[in-house]
């Protein structure tokens, strides 16, 4: 082994080295080569998260599907506490808003005898992914209160028609969903917009018969979900005076949140690299961390002598 160590040091793409400088001129190369991918894809990687911001598709994006996956099981569990309280009398009764979003529940979320819901959190996943989309995707634009409360609370009642309209007309249902299943949707098409609007559409055209929320409800429901992500740390409610008697209410993210992606971000932009040809023989991989490139991370000074060192231990010990 150790002879075929000596023979890496002295071949290289191209041929053979005469002295080991040569070998660390073409390192040079090599590491060059590999920091030139790497800021590549960080800049492809910061192009994308940008350009999903400009779009408001925050949600989309790798922090943005981080974050749902983080909070879905959490925010569940409050949307579950808070239901049972309202069964139990445990609140007034002025929370019609809140007790709506069971309209979101298929059948097998109750117990079959009754209404009463199944004492399982994660049957408000569903619910939970939706409020948190909507919440992502605005979370680096200031929106107000209203605005992301209304979002909410109409995305929230579509889930619960198209459910309505999934256990009254199945057939139906199943079609619609096989038309908007993989390539079926124009590729310059906004995806979530287009299946509103297909399933809008297919729902009035089956007079699918159903009890509409109206905005105040929905403005309710909306508002008491910004208030969970309130309590999961997500995003703060800050009031803005436009005029001497009135004030407007922003949703805007918080310290935590921010932190936490900008922290992902840093850790995962160097992960998607511009592929290219490498100048010199990838290295064994003696791990699934350490290996093919010579070069350690996007943010480290490599410096062809080190690298060099550091692949003789490794080879002389196999």
């Amino acid at each position: 082994m150790q002879e075929q160590l000596q023979e890496l040091i002295k071949v290289g793409v191209g041929g053979k080295f005469r002295d080991s400088n040569d070998y660390l001129k073409k390192v040079e190369e090599e590491l060059k080569h590999e920091e030139a991918m790497m800021r590549g894809g960080i800049e492809r990687y910061n192009h994308l998260m940008q350009s999903a911001q400009n779009k408001g598709q925050e949600s989309t994006t790798m922090y943005g599907l981080y974050t749902q996956q983080k909070y879905i099981g959490k925010l569940s569990f409050l949307i579950h506490a808070k239901i049972k309280k309202i069964e139990t009398g445990q609140v007034g009764v002025h929370q019609v808003a809140i007790k709506k979003i069971s309209q979101c529940l298929p059948k097998t979320a109750f117990y079959s005898d009754t209404r009463k819901l199944r004492d399982d959190q994660s049957i408000w996943d569903s619910c939970s992914l939706i409020v948190l989309k909507n919440i992502i995707d605005g979370i680096s634009n200031e929106s107000t209160l209203n605005n992301i409360s209304i979002l909410i609370g109409s995305a929230l009642m579509m889930e619960a028609r198209i459910l309505m309209f999934k256990e009254q007309k199945k057939d139906q249902y199943n079609q619609v969903a096989k038309k908007l299943a993989g390539k079926n949707i124009p590729q310059k098409a906004n995806r979530w917009q287009y299946k509103k609007n297909v399933w809008v559409y297919c729902m009035n055209k089956h007079e699918l018969e159903f009890d509409d929320w109206n905005k105040e409800h929905r403005l309710h429901l909306g508002a008491g979900m910004v208030h969970f992500c309130e309590l999961l740390g997500l995003v703060k409610v800050g009031r803005m005076k436009t005029a001497k008697k009135h004030t407007i209410a922003y949703v805007q993210p918080t310290a935590k949140i921010i932190k936490e992606i900008k922290n992902f971000n840093i850790k995962n932009e160097a992960l998607y690299p511009k592929y290219l040809p490498m100048l010199m023989p990838p290295r064994d991989w003696d791990s699934p961390f350490v290996g093919g490139y010579y070069g350690r991370k996007h943010n480290f000074e490599n410096k062809a002598k080190e690298i060099a060192h550091a692949l003789q231990p490794r080879q002389s010990n196999k």
